[in-house]
């Protein structure tokens, strides 16, 4: 029994021991693998931390987007959305691509300033990652013929109105400007989204024509290429198209040419007192008149037009008038020896506005002459059509008070008014051309609207630049 007892005791151990050891190894092998498990776990987490970072950094935006700003130097761009509620800037790097509105490449440098576009960048980094011109923005290009009403919120462009937001912009080149920079003489391309103008980039800016020593020819007619037609009135400062002009004054019989070049915001003279004064040759003009019972008015002069009328090459102003009927106010060129002129005038309706009535001449010519325009009084027409003008409400009551810049020289539409500060009559409703004018100082033009109540108009602008100064 003894013996047995020494056997089993020694095995039982062993076993134990054995299981123990089992059991402590299988312990330690569930350990590791539950630590290994967790570090696999651990890793798959911060990997899926580290991918999620990355597409937040990655994550892109698209915006249609106004360009308001550009330093090139810095690869920094400015832009606001179209709805007026968001200003951002971008860096923009040289492998950005930049396209055009059918994807053709373009540079920077073909972006102008005002451009609407489709940007796509970088929320985390501000990275730009593609620049493209918006296919659903509009372009109008050489457009001449616009009213810009700031006050009111709106601009007409060609018979049609567009909504004018007060994130509209205006840019010369890589210039910021104002509206009241622009004049009724430029030429503009204007951008928009939907029926809302977004910006109004100018093309064909101005300059000015000052006339010395024009005594001889106030009264008479001032043509500067085939576009800008006016009277000559002392002291007269003229906002011109930059560019090159055939210049030609009238007054008396005699006429007197020259040429002058027109550059943006400077100013050219012409003086009178070096040109050669000829005379004028004489054109016989023939006035077709329905009803034939109307008064005929040339040049201010009440004018029986039974027979041909003997007047001088150049312009003159006509008006025809008579009770019942619209008035017509137009000019005419003459430069030939014989014309016809036909001129029907319109019943006036009981709807026409006892203050502003729209005139209309059906003007028809043979010859060389020409029905032309002069500002304020805008025809469109060629050597034989029809024009339609509105008719000027002047107001003998009220006024138009320029308060500053003081000492500077002002100017209503070409015309002196004074020096600031100054007052003169309130001109009719609609678009005019302030211009200030010192020496030492850079000329500067601005453009008012006029509307038709009676109040009067106060208007003060900024201090003139010294001509030095950039």
């Amino acid at each position: 029994m003894k013996n047995i007892e020494k056997v089993v005791i020694p095995v039982i151990i062993i076993v134990i021991i054995t299981m123990l050891g089992i059991y402590y190894i299988a312990k330690e092998y569930e350990k590791q693998k539950a630590e290994k498990r967790a570090e696999e776990i651990k890793q798959t987490v911060l990997e899926n931390r580290d991918e999620d970072v990355a597409d937040i950094q990655d994550m892109e935006y698209e915006s249609t987007a106004m360009l308001v700003g550009k330093d090139t130097q810095e690869g920094k761009l400015k832009f606001i959305s179209v709805d007026g509620d968001k200003l951002f800037e971008l860096e923009i790097k040289g492998n950005t691509p930049i396209l055009g509105k059918h994807g053709n490449s373009l540079t920077l440098d073909q972006i102008q300033l005002g451009e609407i576009l489709d940007v796509t960048y970088s929320i985390h980094s501000k990275d730009l990652k593609k620049l493209q011109i918006s296919d659903e923005a509009w372009t109008f290009t050489d457009v001449t013929k616009f009213e810009i009403n700031e006050e009111e919120g709106r601009m007409d462009i060609a018979g049609s109105t567009y909504k004018l937001p007060k994130t509209a912009i205006v840019s010369y080149g890589d210039e910021l400007a104002s509206f009241m920079d622009v004049t009724n003489v430029d030429t503009l391309t204007v951008k928009g989204y939907g029926r809302k103008v977004c910006s109004v980039i100018v093309d064909r800016g101005h300059g000015y024509l000052r006339l010395l020593n024009d005594s001889y020819f106030e009264g008479g007619w001032i043509e500067i290429g085939q576009d800008i037609i006016t009277k000559v009135s002392e002291e007269m400062l003229i906002p011109v198209p930059e560019g090159s002009y055939h210049v030609r004054l009238t007054n008396r019989g005699y006429a007197a040419e020259e040429d002058v070049e027109i550059s943006r915001d400077e100013e050219s003279t012409i003086d009178l007192s070096k040109v050669d004064v000829k005379e004028v040759a004489i054109g016989h003009v023939e006035f077709s008149i329905e009803p034939d019972y109307a008064q005929l008015f040339v040049d201010g002069v009440m004018t029986d037009y039974e027979e041909r009328i003997p007047l001088e090459f150049g312009v003159h102003h006509v008006h025809v008038e008579l009770a019942g009927y619209t008035s017509v106010d137009t000019n005419i060129r003459i430069s030939d020896k014989f014309a016809n002129i036909d001129i029907a005038l319109e019943e006036e309706s009981d709807t026409d506005d006892t203050t502003a009535k729209k005139t209309t001449a059906a003007t028809s010519t043979t010859g060389t002459t020409q029905a032309t325009a002069a500002p304020g009084n805008i025809l469109d027409t060629s050597s034989t059509g029809s024009t339609s003008t509105t008719a000027p409400v002047v107001s003998s009551t009220r006024k138009v008070h320029v308060e500053s810049p003081e000492g500077a020289e002002a100017y209503l539409d070409g015309m002196y008014v004074g020096i600031a500060p100054i007052s003169f009559i309130k001109p009719a409703a609609g678009s005019h051309v302030i211009t200030l004018s010192k020496s030492g100082y850079k000329t500067k033009s601005y453009t008012i609207a006029v509307t038709d109540d009676d109040n009067d108009l106060t208007l003060s602008f900024s201090e003139m630049i010294p001509e030095n100064e950039e």
